[in-house]
């Protein structure tokens, strides 16, 4: 029979608080009282009947949450061209992976992105993103028809991913066809190779928040963001960073004004000079 009660559990709950480790502290208790709850239906003879779920009764202490920062285009394409012309075109792949189509890193590291995905006899025109997290997909479209003219929508990313060897079914994969898995291979390879590249501190991280940035900067409707982002929450407000460019695109349109996005972008631009 389980005996953790109330008292018990604000105990264990304490000891991560005052070692310092407060995200894992906050892991705990969410855990643990989402496996009271599922466990407790199944075995209910290892449960006191008199004691409801005792993780309930803890009120997590607040902490200061870093923000994340973001990569925007340009950053990530200069570490994605510097990581080809180091040898490491995956690495390449991968922040473009992340940039463009806006996949978690656990799902680059894991193969969520095949080769057979990537512009298919049944979708040539397309790239095919699976998002490992959520199951969702998304089939990109890499061309359309604008003008009269067919134009390619990811040249710069195509570019890049024409330099990457198919070593194997997934797009990103180690120097030995394997896939970087459930480990902190990949993270770490974009470290060192932004370090080496003198861009301390870009991680795929920065460079999915920097496309999720560019969505929201491009003025397009959180229902739009969420399908190409694939988000099914509330979750999607918090990936998208608080620019220069979506402040004044909202103050603009509060007071009822518009700017050229050429006009804008020079502003901004000049602005960024002084």
């Amino acid at each position: 029979m389980i005996e953790i009660g109330v008292t018990a559990a604000l105990a264990l709950y304490q000891q991560f608080v005052d070692t310092g480790a407060m995200r894992t502290s906050e892991k705990v208790a969410t855990y643990c009282e989402t496996a009271w709850e599922r466990m407790r239906p199944h075995f209910p003879t290892m449960f006191r009947p008199d004691v409801p779920n005792p993780w309930v009764a803890i009120t997590l202490k607040r902490r200061d949450k870093a923000k994340k920062g973001h990569a925007d285009r340009e950053t990530t394409y200069k570490f994605a061209w510097g990581a080809v012309e180091k040898g490491r075109p995956e690495l390449a792949a991968a922040a473009v992976l992340a940039f463009e189509w806006l996949m978690r890193p656990s799902s680059v590291a894991a193969g969520f992105a095949q080769w057979t995905n990537y512009r298919s006899a049944a979708n040539p025109d397309k790239i095919k993103i699976r998002h490992r997290k959520n199951g969702g997909e998304v089939d990109h479209p890499l061309e359309a028809v604008i003008d009269g003219q067919r134009i390619k929508l990811y040249a710069d990313a195509e570019a890049i991913l024409a330099k990457v060897p198919r070593r194997g079914l997934s797009i990103v994969t180690k120097p030995d066809s394997q896939l970087f898995g459930d480990t902190t291979l990949l993270p770490k390879a974009i470290r060192e190779m932004a370090a080496e590249l003198g861009m301390d501190g870009f991680t795929l991280d920065q460079a999915r928040h920097g496309g999720m940035t560019e969505l929201e900067e491009s003025g397009l409707t959180e229902g739009q963001g969420k399908a190409i982002s694939t988000h099914r929450t509330s979750a999607y407000q918090v990936y998208a960073k608080e620019t220069e460019k979506r402040v004044l695109d909202a103050t603009l349109k509060r007071f009822g004004h518009s700017e050229p996005p050429k006009k804008r972008a020079e502003s901004i631009s000049k602005k960024s000079a002084k």
